[in-house]
């Protein structure tokens, strides 16, 4: 949770006040370890298969930039949801979600101890077994 809202608020700065090859590369790459570390927030299993999904998702927004989604459904490029969705494919948006689906990968492996200490418990426990004893800690606690 911690790593999405970090990545959230460099989102967010990156938005308002980057200008140039920041906004225009850096943002799009970190947008890709955004989704992914939100969709962690929910999933918690492993799964190596979740970063390309996540950047799939990605490049399905582009092929939906190609054909005009907005233009198509009367949605202003000004607006929340315009500007979410985007307003103009570009071949370099996917190199860079590209990149920041290899910038997952690196940190998974490079910290991938940190990371999996959770997942190691869900393996040798069970999803439910690790929640009913987390549960039966909170309880405790209060």
């Amino acid at each position: 949770m911690c790593s999405f809202i970090c990545l959230l608020a460099i989102e967010i700065i990156i938005g308002k006040f980057a200008h140039g090859f920041l906004r225009a590369y850096v943002g799009d790459v970190l947008v890709i370890p955004l989704l992914y570390c939100f969709v962690r927030i929910f999933y918690v299993r492993p799964a190596v298969w979740l970063p390309a999904a996540v950047g799939g998702l990605g490049i399905f927004a582009e092929i939906l930039q190609f054909f005009d989604l907005c233009g198509l459904l009367g949605i202003s490029k000004g607006s929340l949801l315009g500007i979410l969705l985007g307003s103009s494919a570009d071949l370099a948006d996917i190199l860079c979600y590209a990149a920041g689906v290899l910038l997952i990968y690196a940190a998974e492996r490079c910290f991938g101890k940190v990371f999996g200490q959770t997942h190691q418990k869900e393996e040798k426990y069970g999803a439910s077994d690790y929640q009913a004893a987390s549960a039966g800690f909170l309880q405790k606690m209060l």
